[in-house]
């Protein structure tokens, strides 16, 4: 079974991701697209900065403190990484950034990596940039400054500034999340698990090796023990009214396939299935109430325009490259009927009325809207993503198929728009034919 989530989210914002610049020159991250234009860009590793501080700053997550990474490799190719008995322990799932964005830890032998179950693109200005910019200096220090060294030293800087709309996808692959696999090679260069025993309580691996000491999984490079227990309590969560306890469960598999060298995997998980199924919700609602701290200042990330779209066992599609922003203002035209008699006789008065209003306009391009758009509802935005929670029971309309609802479905997609009264939203159907 495959379930996916896919939300192409439009907010708007200015000056949010600074590239490298020369001397004083502060120069915005931009990329050219397709017509010869230059865009701004959010980077995506950004905006992942900007949720994991904001979910922090919510209390919806605790992020790895410093004393659960490590500085691995040397020189210009040194990095920062989680613990390599965060990983192996199963404690790595305990953290929503490692969990949701994955990991590479070099540390063990293979390598140890992740690909994100939640996969960020980066955010793409609607509008071209036309390099405005602001020429400032720092007057207040150089005034206070002016009394003891006789000269104004004012530290002149340009920098470039583009307020705007912005679009980014955010992809969550459901199935993915909570679930962890690690193989470590029982003989390597440094590095060789001596035996390997388990009992009611935990898995024990005798290693040896300088790469084993090195990455701080034994204290001596002769020979130590690692001990990885079934069940590590990360937490307690509280489901229909009740407390439970959230674990991480692992067992260890020893691969056989013919080689001179064992392997073993290491498969870890999170239960409650209730424990994973929060984590997407307090993702959803973060990226629903996202801010972006930027020298000195907030800016709001949250969403003016949300296209949500939910699949199972079905290709999910984005709708990033089928929003436009078609114009400053939204016009409306109508014709008044105003009645009345004059001397008897019967007068039909008809004016044309046409409305303006200063909202920005979007269209959206496809066939598949569950509804109209929608007015923007945290609640109604969580509930329609829970959809997909519902495996097995009885869950909405299956469009592609015609399925009424109500039914038990094995193939989901459906997809709905929702908006913030501050802009106006367009749905322009296609449809597309088969043959």
């Amino acid at each position: 079974m495959s379930r996916f989530v896919v939300m192409d989210v439009v907010f708007y914002g200015g000056s949010l991701n600074y590239d490298q610049g020369a001397g004083n020159y502060q120069e915005l991250k931009k990329i050219t697209k397709w017509d010869g234009r230059q865009y701004t860009l959010v980077s995506r590793y950004a905006l992942r900065y900007s949720i994991l501080e904001m979910a922090k700053m919510m209390g919806l997550w605790n992020i790895a403190d410093g004393g659960k990474l490590v500085e691995s490799g040397g020189g210009d190719k040194q990095v920062i990484q989680p613990k390599p008995e965060l990983l192996l322990n199963g404690e790595i799932l305990k953290y929503p950034e490692f969990d949701l964005f994955g990991y590479l830890i070099t540390s063990t032998i293979p390598q140890a990596s992740r690909v994100a179950p939640v996969k960020i693109s980066h955010a793409i200005s609607l509008t071209p940039f036309y390099y405005d910019n602001q020429f400032a200096g720092n007057i207040g220090f150089a005034k206070r400054r002016l009394a003891y060294t006789g000269k104004m030293d004012i530290n002149l800087f340009t920098i470039e500034e583009h307020y705007t709309y912005y679009v980014y996808t955010v992809v969550i692959d459901l199935d993915k999340i909570g679930e962890n696999e690690v193989y470590l090679s029982a003989r390597d260069k440094d590095w060789e698990i001596i035996e390997f025993t388990d009992n009611s309580n935990e898995y024990i691996l005798k290693l040896k090796g300088k790469k084993a000491k090195n990455a701080g999984l034994i204290k001596d490079e002769k020979g130590g023990e690692l001990k990885i227990p079934r069940k590590l309590e990360i937490g307690k969560i509280e489901v229909d009214g009740k407390e439970k306890v959230v674990y991480v469960e692992t067992r260890i598999e020893e691969i056989k396939d013919g080689s001179t060298t064992k392997v073993y995997k290491i498969i870890q998980k999170i239960t409650p299935k209730e424990a994973k199924q929060k984590r997407i919700k307090e993702l959803v609602k973060t990226i629903l109430n996202l801010k972006r701290s930027i020298k000195g200042r907030d800016e709001d990330l949250s969403p003016k325009l949300l296209v949500v779209g939910i699949y199972k066992n079905h290709p999910y599609k984005t709708y990033k490259d089928k929003i436009f922003l078609k114009d400053e203002y939204s016009e409306e035209s109508y014709d008044e009927i105003e009645e009345k008699e004059e001397d008897g006789k019967k007068i039909v008065k008809v004016k044309h009325i046409i409305s303006k209003s200063k909202k920005p306009v979007f269209e959206v391009v496809g066939d598949e809207f569950e509804s109209e758009p929608t007015e923007m509802s945290e609640d109604e935005i969580i509930e329609f993503i829970s959809e997909l929670f519902k495996d097995g029971e009885k869950t909405g309309q299956n469009i592609n198929e015609g399925e009424a609802k109500n039914e038990v479905c094995n193939e989901v997609c459906m997809v709905k728009v929702f908006y913030d009264p501050s802009v106006k939203i367009e749905v322009k159907e296609v449809k597309t034919e088969t043959k």
